[in-house]
């Protein structure tokens, strides 16, 4: 019987608050509102949610109403709450999912804003990390190559860790494998305006899927310079070079850590920095010389440096990254 009488109380309200509910026949929308339409509107939504308050508060005096003369104890309990205030915490937590939905990124909503000339970049250095058929398949983690090289990578970290006696002299214990979107890169590269004859340097290189994208990206690099701790990674790299067809830029790898290198010859620098060592990256691009254009993703860098722009991830997925600008001072 207590359920009976629970839907009933629900179907009342369903039924009251279908008063509100907007006519689609009835509903204008202007492609450019105005500022004073944009007002109006407001007033629209503010004097919809305070009618909707008060229609809940209505509406739910009436189901506890009914609840209480159940044999439910949840119904004597919810006798003595004011519906009104009840109402209006209905209404807010509406609005509030609301407001989180529109924030919500659509998947696949959003497309790059490429080239011609960067689409195919992008494809040639594509095609020749995933030159094979069996490459190219996709799997839940992405391409069987990318899925091949992220395994390399967890080996030559696993053979770098077992020749580490003391945890503390170890290098970014995290070392974990990821690349980049390439069209994201291509964008980064257009905020930061290169000028032909720069040489760009990407720390942490991992197998120089960036490294080369930038290359052929914008060819008018005179050297775009990989610098990675793994040496296994490094080698596997020069490997991938004569594989993407086409004009690039000089391409050259060095197994290294970048926290000891001198960058004072590079006039800009390209950081992956979702798992790299802050600190370590910092020391490295304090070498750079001043007025030196730094690219980074899902890093801030402090003082020193001036924010040119952020750049949003084009790739339109739930988890998004920010790439940023910067000139060092």
């Amino acid at each position: 019987m207590k359920f009976l009488i629970a839907a009933l109380a629900i179907n009342l309200f369903l039924e009251e608050s279908h008063a509100f509910a907007p006519s689609t026949s009835s509903v204008s929308v202007s492609k450019k509102p105005s500022f004073s339409s944009k007002l109006h509107a407001v007033d629209l939504f503010t004097s919809s949610t305070d009618m909707l308050s008060q229609q809940m508060g209505h509406s739910l005096n009436s189901a506890v109403t009914l609840l209480s003369y159940s044999d439910d104890p949840v119904g004597d309990q919810l006798k003595g709450i004011n519906g009104a205030v009840l109402g209006a915490i209905g209404v807010s937590v509406v609005a509030l999912g609301i407001g989180f939905a529109a924030l919500i990124p659509k998947v696949g909503s959003v497309t790059f804003a490429l080239t011609e000339e960067e689409e195919d970049a992008i494809a040639r250095v594509e095609n020749g990390y995933d030159n094979k058929a069996w490459e190219k398949e996709l799997t839940e983690q992405g391409t069987k190559g990318f899925v091949n090289r992220k395994r390399q990578a967890e080996e030559a970290k696993e053979k770098y860790q077992s020749t580490v006696s003391n945890l503390r002299e170890m290098k970014d214990k995290s070392l974990r494998y990821s690349e980049a979107n390439l069209g994201f890169i291509a964008c980064l590269l257009r905020a930061a305006d290169p000028q032909p004859g720069y040489k760009l340097v990407d720390l942490g290189s991992g197998t120089g899927r960036s490294t080369i994208g930038a290359a052929t990206i914008y060819p008018s690099f005179s050297k775009v310079v990989g610098i990675e701790f793994l040496d296994t990674l490094a080698r596997s790299s020069k490997g991938f070079v004569g594989k993407v067809r086409g004009r690039k830029a000089s391409v050259e790898f060095k197994a290294a850590d970048f926290g000891d290198e001198d960058l004072s010859g590079f006039q800009m620098a390209f950081v992956d920095g979702k798992y790299l060592n802050a600190a370590e990256v910092g020391a490295a691009l304090s070498t750079l010389p001043s007025g030196a254009k730094i690219m980074t993703i899902d890093l801030r860098l402090g003082s020193g440096y001036s924010l040119v722009t952020t750049v949003d991830d084009p790739s339109g997925d739930l988890v998004l990254n920010t790439g940023y600008v910067y000139e060092k001072l």
